[in-house]
């Protein structure tokens, strides 16, 4: 105490470092964070692509994905394998265990796909192995636009890109778009057929003869020389000369059978913005670079080379992160700084300027210490530290507040500052830490959640926490130097004005409000418990929907348009032409227009895996003016108005790509069908799809066969080729160099010897556009005659499918639907109902995705944060208090918040989504807060010789105005926020709404908690040991008895337990030991299926926990009546000449007979009712007496009968006689 007294009383060079310190170290911490979009996250996955050109799916899945899936079967540490065999690519995605080595398994990944390539197809291109990173999306999309030839405009593009690959911060500049070169060589089958050639004679020639393969060395006396065979052609026109044949003495050339084309490659795709050509840029930024500084560098760089374009050509803009970034920034500032002016008024009406100023000192100082430490974990400034701390701007000041209100309350008592800041801190530093620990308690339990969503909300608690840990050290260290040096006092006319002086009136309002309170506890407590059962009710008749994510304003409208598969590119593009038309005629809010026909569209916001050419595949891209800047309707308003002109485009399947908040899923309701067979999935789909047609709000259903091109089979007879001597292989290869073409090489361009292109031969367009060209077809024998395919194979047209997936190496086929006017979840769970009935072969299954999955796994997740902040808040309170009861009625404050929170959306029209249970769950630790302070103070008000009335009503009034401030602030440090951004809205309203009630209701229901619990462990005590108080009786006495009836009370409790516990063992039981006897332990490692079968069994234990306390509910509470009934015995009424005095379990007390206002008597109920003071007290079955009865066991209690009513009525009548009397003896003396 003196070192402190030593540190104030000379406290102005501490003031100044504690001011100064964090401001200059905060301030440089601020600005070398690395500034970013989203933070980021490394997920343990991999992904394996090969293209394979040409193949169909089942194709890419027999020969690419089934060897890779085998080879990758032997992987350690591994969660899941996905795939996906689409046309012309195979995807294999590797789910790891989330404590995986991701740099080890990556490496063993390549080795096992490098070990696989002996088994794929030769002419499958190489497999890329790359890690899943969300930091790796673009960070700017840059189009190069223009009218000019696609082949120099992809030319210019590239030129560009590698140019911005030398600007600072830059990783990487793909290019997209435009028209690649490519040499072709067109056969004509009916030359090929007069020359007895085919397609795979002239590939082996062209092979051949265009070959650059070093020859070693030659040495000579006193030199040595390189040898090379330059045999390369260079020319694209000289591939005609190459000699394929002699055939009597005339030699047949490439150009004889064909032509030779320096083109493009066919696999034709187009993009525009605002109606010009373009091809895009997809810039990336390195690792650890800042965002916005990079892409300032991008567009200065692309300034710089947009000078050097041909005229009419210009670089666009068409996506940018940092435009959002420098959007969180801002709005991050103005909900900083309106809620700091917020927390400045409201405490300046509650401290006074020069306090309210002092306190709110708090705010910057604690966001400068917290970027200081942030800084230091190498963390960087992302949306979720940026959001965590704009929900941390009003709980900064909480600490401050409670801290310079109670030392401004000891200094206008009349002590001097160092007094009063000693004092005033000393005593409030224990709940101070204890709220703020609380606080922590409930965000730090959702770091347990799990997968790529828990690592991205991990950022929440972290931050928070720190921050509250800033907050508290400002407000015990930094705000009583500040107040030691400049607080003063309040006088009014010349004098030290009375603590008690200020919210006068809203004070007396409250002792009128707690003290009917305390006089109507159980009435209190009924009231409480219907709101409670108004919450379940509101849940359960989903007047309150859940959602995973909120629904939220984008400034971004997808239009996707899909042609019936295999319609040509240019059909598909005079289609997008119409759409952007219909757009730029009926959006006046469009500010740029991009399309992309014939290819998946890139983003700056999500990942797409390209699946090759989609000749029948658009995408129209409309991005709207900033909602936040403009006054402008919402993309749905939008969407709506252009929805009839879409519809009445014909020959298209053209819909809205839903937007929403969080990782991409492929649609809102997702149905998983897993089995061996595609025809069984096929027909099992089909049903699921029939099904979700007759839900309401189900709409564009969908699965994986549904805009799949049509598939020409060719049986081949094999008994009839091996006859005839022709090979599968030939079969295959035949048809594959005629119609996709066989890839000869790589050759280098003549301009920059730095790019490649492709030599491809391939039948002429026209040959390949029609069904006849099997009919004609011709192979070739091992005689060498040429054989037609028609005499060995038969032709079959099937439905094909657009991508074969696998789960775990399983066959899984995709049932997808978007929602409208119902939620996803809501949708969901009516179709789980209806596929209860869906009869499936054996070996079939059906899985969830989409938002049922995530809202499941995180809504799980989150469940369980929510019951461990529980558990730690209830630790921490009995730690603090040393009781454990106290506790209990501290967080009573829980479900009244509950009771807020969903009042708040349905006001607001809200829905539950992940967002409002974070809101939740932290709500857990900041609605205790009051409640602690409120509840040391009725303790230490007790310790003065207070009974627990006064203690709880003196606390009360003491607290009433630190608790309001500190409501208002946190409301007010969020408030904006709410207002501005929809994303964290219902996060803001439960927070609001939840802490308004619960604050409203702490300084109501937790004082009436606490005078119940209180009471019952007194009754617990005295039922078990006996009396507390050895006094007897100076006056009348009338000792408490009970009824005759306690026997038959304990039979009726003993009857109602059993009878509960057996219907309710029927019910939860079954479940539990299925749950726990189905359950399947698996792990790499004997260590870790230790832990993951500890976990699991903690987690049963707690289940069963819960499910017992609920069977044995009727039983306690029986229990508790009972105890309460025999702990009054032995307590008495002592009626004396100067009033009456109450010996009670919880407390004795005397009540002078001048304060009594009213007796109400009830013979019916056996029930007097004392009116004294602002106190009622109700005693109920007393009888005269002068010693107080013997103790009795409790089996002689129930046993033993009580004295009959008559009795009872007799020793309260004359009870009243003897209050009246008293009370009227009292008035006449005064």
């Amino acid at each position: 105490m003196a070192f402190f007294r030593f540190i104030l009383e000379r406290g102005r060079i501490f003031t100044l470092l504690a001011v100064f310190l964090p401001l200059i170290a905060g301030t440089y911490a601020y600005k070398v964070m690395p500034k970013e979009g989203e933070p980021e996250i490394s997920a343990p996955h991999a992904i394996i692509i090969t293209p394979y050109p040409g193949a169909s799916p089942a194709e890419v899945e027999s020969l690419i994905t089934n060897p890779m899936e085998e080879e990758l079967s032997g992987l350690k540490n591994v969660d899941e394998t996905r795939s996906s065999s689409g046309e012309g690519v195979s995807v294999v995605v590797v789910d790891f265990e989330v404590d995986a080595d991701l740099e080890a398994s990556l490496q063993r990944v390549r080795e096992k796909v490098s070990d696989a390539r002996k088994e794929l197809p030769e002419d499958a291109e190489e497999s890329t192995v790359e890690e899943i990173n969300f930091s790796d999306l673009p960070i700017i999309l840059v189009s190069i636009a223009g009218d000019m030839d696609p082949i120099r405009l992809r030319r210019l593009a590239m030129d560009a890109a590698d140019e911005l690959e030398l600007a600072p911060g830059v990783l990487s500049a793909d290019v997209a778009g435009g028209r690649t070169r490519e040499i072709q060589i067109y056969l004509d089958p009916s030359r090929l057929e007069r020359h007895g050639l085919d397609a795979l004679d002239v590939f082996a020639a062209v092979k051949r003869a265009d070959v650059n393969i070093p020859a070693g060395r030659l040495e000579t006396p006193g030199r040595r020389f390189v040898l090379r065979t330059l045999t390369e052609i260079k020319h694209a026109a000289d591939y005609g000369d190459i000699p394929v044949i002699r055939r009597g003495g005339r030699v047949v050339r490439v150009r004889d059978v064909g032509v030779v084309v320096d083109g493009h490659s066919e696999d034709v795709s187009y993009s525009r913005v605002d109606g010009e050509s373009s091809v895009s840029l997809a810039v990336k930024k390195r690792a650890g670079a800042n965002i916005l500084e990079t892409s300032e560098n991008i567009r200065r760089k692309m300034s710089e080379i947009e000078k050097k374009f041909p005229s009419g050509v210009k670089a666009v803009v068409t996506a940018e992160q940092a435009k959002y970034i420098r959007q969180g920034f801002s709005a991050m500032s103005d909900s900083a700084v309106f809620g700091l002016i917020i927390v400045i008024c409201v405490l300046y009406f509650a401290m006074g300027f020069r306090n309210s100023v002092i306190t709110s000192l708090s705010i910057p100082l604690s966001l400068l210490l917290t970027f200081i430490f942030l800084n230091a974990m190498g963390m960087s400034n992302n949306n979720m530290v940026r959001f965590a701390l704009v929900l941390c701007i009003g709980l900064l000041v909480d600490n401050a507040i409670i801290v310079v209100e109670n030392i401004y309350h000891h200094y206008q008592t009349g002590k001097d500052k160092v007094t009063a800041v000693i004092e005033g801190a000393s005593e409030i530093a224990l709940p101070v830490i204890s709220a703020t620990l609380t606080t922590m308690a409930a965000f730090l339990p959702m770091l347990l959640m799990t997968g790529v969503t828990g690592e991205y909300m991990g950022f929440l608690p972290k931050t928070v926490s720190i921050a509250l840990l800033a907050s508290l050290a400002v407000a015990l260290v930094a705000n009583p130097l500040i107040l030691a040096r400049f607080m003063k006092r309040t006088e009014k006319k010349g004098r030290i004005a009375d603590p008690e002086d200020d919210l006068r009136r809203l004070k007396r309002l409250y002792v009128r409000a707690v003290s009917f309170s305390l006089n109507h506890r159980f009435l209190l407590v009924g009231v409480t418990l219907l709101g409670l059962v108004w919450v379940g009710y509101m849940m359960a008749s989903k007047k309150v929907e859940v959602e995973m994510f909120p629904e939220v304003d984008f400034d971004y409208i997808y239009i996707t348009i899909e042609t019936p598969a295999g319609t040509h590119v240019d059909i598909t593009d005079s289609i997008a032409r119409r759409v952007e038309r219909i757009v730029a005629e009926n959006a006046p809010e469009a500010t740029q227009v991009v399309s992309t026909v014939g290819a998946r569209g890139q983003s700056a916001y999500e990942i797409n895996v390209g699946t090759g050419g989609e000749s029948h595949w658009a995408e129209v891209t409309v991005e709207l003016q900033d909602g936040k800047e403009f006054k402008r309707a919402s993309h749905k308003e939008i969407q709506r108005r252009l929805r009839p002109f879409l519809d009445a485009i014909p020959g298209a399947l053209i819909r809205f790509r839903p937007l929403q908040w969080g990782p991409p899923t492929p649609a809102p309701v997702v149905v998983n069908v897993i089995g061996p067979e595609i025809e069984v999935l096929r027909g099992a789909a089909a049903r699921i799809k029939k099904i979700l047609a007759g839900l309401p709000g189900a709409i564009d259903i969908r699965d994986d066969f549904s805009d799949a091109p049509p598939e020409l089979n060719v049986r081949v007879d094999r008994a009839k080729a091996a006859l005839l001597g022709i090979s599968m292989e030939t079969v295959a290869m035949s048809l594959r160099a005629a119609a996709a073409g066989l890839d000869v090489r790589e050759i280098r361009d003549e301009l920059d010897v730095s790019r490649t292109y492709d030599l491809r031969i391939r039948y002429a367009p026209e040959f390949r556009t029609g069904e006849n060209m099997l009919e004609n077809f011709r192979l070739r024998s091992d005689s060498g005659a040429l054989v037609p395919l028609a005499n060995i194979a038969e032709f079959e047209r099937s439905a094909g499918i657009s991508e074969i997936r696998h789960v775990d190496r399983r066959r899984v086929v995709r049932i997808t639907a978007q929602n409208e006017g119902v939620s996803a979840v809501e949708l969901a769970g009516k179709l789980k109902e209806k596929l209860k009935s869906l009869a499936l072969p054996e070996a079939y299954t059906l899985t969830f995705g989409g938002h049922q999955k995530e809202t499941e796994e995180s809504f799980g997740s989150l469940k369980l944060a929510y019951m461990i902040a529980f558990i730690l808040i209830f630790a921490l309170l009995v730690t603090q208090f040393n009781s454990y009861l106290q506790p209990f009625a501290i967080m009573t404050a829980l479900p009244l918040s509950v009771v807020g929170a969903v009042f708040g959306l349905w006001v607001t029209g809200n829905k539950f989504s992940i967002m409002s249970f974070v809101g939740l769950v932290g709500l857990t630790g900041i609605v205790v807060n009051d409640s602690i302070v409120l509840v040391d103070c009725v303790n230490r008000m007790r310790k003065t010789g207070l009974n627990i009335f006064d203690s709880i009503v003196a606390a009360g009034r003491q607290r009433l105005r630190p608790i309001i401030s500190t409501t208002l602030s946190t409301i007010g440090g969020i408030l904006t926020l709410t207002l501005i951004d929809e994303l964290w809205a219902g996060l803001g309203v439960v927070i609001i709404f939840g802490l308004a009630f619960a604050t409203v209701l702490t300084l109501i229901v937790v004082p009436v908690m606490y005078s119940i619990f209180e009471g019952l462990g007194y009754h617990i005590v005295s039922a078990l040991k006996g009396r507390r108080w050895d006094s007897v009786p100076e006056g009348a006495g009338f000792f408490y008895t009970r009824g005759r009836n306690s026997k038959f009370w304990a039979m009726g409790i003993l009857l109602i337990q059993v009878a509960f516990f057996i219907a309710g063992g029927a019910y939860f039981f079954p479940e539990f030991f299925s749950f726990v006897g189905g359950a399947v332990h698996r792990a790499p490692s004997f260590l870790k299926l230790g832990v993951e079968v500890v976990v699991f069994y903690i987690g049963a234990l707690l289940r069963l926990g819960g499910i017992l306390l609920i069977l044995l509910a009727p039983g306690a509470a029986g229990l508790l009546y009972l105890m309460g009934r025999k702990a009054r015995e032995g307590y008495y009424v002592d009626l004396l000449p100067s009033g009456l005095t109450l010996c009670l379990p919880a407390e004795k007390l005397f009540i002078p007979g001048d304060e009594i206002e009213k007796i109400k008597y009830s013979r019916f109920f056996c029930r007097i009712v004392i009116r004294a003071g602002r106190r009622n007290f109700k005693i109920r079955k007393v009888l005269p007496g002068r010693a107080a009865p013997g103790a009795l066991s409790l089996r002689t209690w129930l046993m033993k009968p009580g004295p009959p009513k008559s009795e009872i009525q007799k020793g309260m009548d004359e009870m009243k006689t003897r209050l009246e009397g008293m009370v009227k003896a009292r008035a006449g003396l005064s």
